[in-house]
């Protein structure tokens, strides 16, 4: 069952927070992905929240251990942040859905239906506070992937829906890969040095977490 979460060291409320969010967005997430995505399959994202070691330059990652699908977030960064947080987790989630085949053409899509996912959770909120929530998040991101998030969106001005539909006719094999690839590099401004995000040391996943 959606959000399938289990935690260590992290406060209580924040995780109970962050699985209502989840819980109000399970929604939104499935329009965004393909057709055969269905709950049951959203559902089997196993969403860890660890201490990550000081060591590790990152604060989320995803993983895939067989046919178990994870979803791993810094609980520190949770406390400090609970938005930028919430982007992360949005972030990996949409890992598990994407098809695209060229690393940009994820990082963009991902970023994309992340930071849609999070305005649609603060529209109840006055506007000011979404665009300082929006603009606190991109602050604490990495400039590459605020460039991915500025890619996505300027293609979905042009055209609403466009990463969605490229999502799925990558799955159903109806554009070639040299054709995805030229379609998001066009965008590029000049090289990009995607940032070195290895996982240094793989954590246990499951002995000694709580569940919600």
């Amino acid at each position: 069952m959606f959000p399938n979460i289990k935690f260590k060291d992290c406060e209580i409320h924040l995780v109970k927070r962050l699985r209502n969010d989840l819980l109000s967005l399970e929604d939104s997430i499935l329009g965004y992905s393909p057709k055969n995505f269905s709950k049951s399959k959203l559902g089997r994202i196993r969403i860890r929240l660890f201490k990550f070691p000081k060591n590790e330059v990152c604060n989320e990652f995803f993983l895939i251990y067989g046919n178990k699908r994870y979803v791993c977030l810094n609980s520190t960064l949770l406390k400090k942040r609970y938005y930028t947080a919430l982007q992360h987790v949005l972030h990996g989630i949409t890992h598990h859905f994407s098809q695209f085949r060229e690393e940009i053409g994820t990082e963009v899509f991902c970023e994309f239906v992340s930071y849609s996912l999070l305005k649609s959770l603060l529209e109840k909120k006055s506007k000011f506070f979404e665009r300082r929530i929006i603009k606190s998040v991109m602050k604490n991101s990495p400039k590459e992937y605020n460039m991915y998030y500025r890619i996505g969106r300027k293609l979905e001005e042009k055209e609403e829906g466009f990463l969605v539909k490229v999502n799925r006719m990558v799955k159903n094999r109806k554009i070639s890969q040299k054709k995805e690839r030229r379609l998001f590099k066009r965008l590029l401004k000049g090289k990009v040095d995607s940032p070195n995000f290895e996982i240094k040391e793989i954590p246990e996943l499951e002995i000694g977490f709580r569940r919600v």
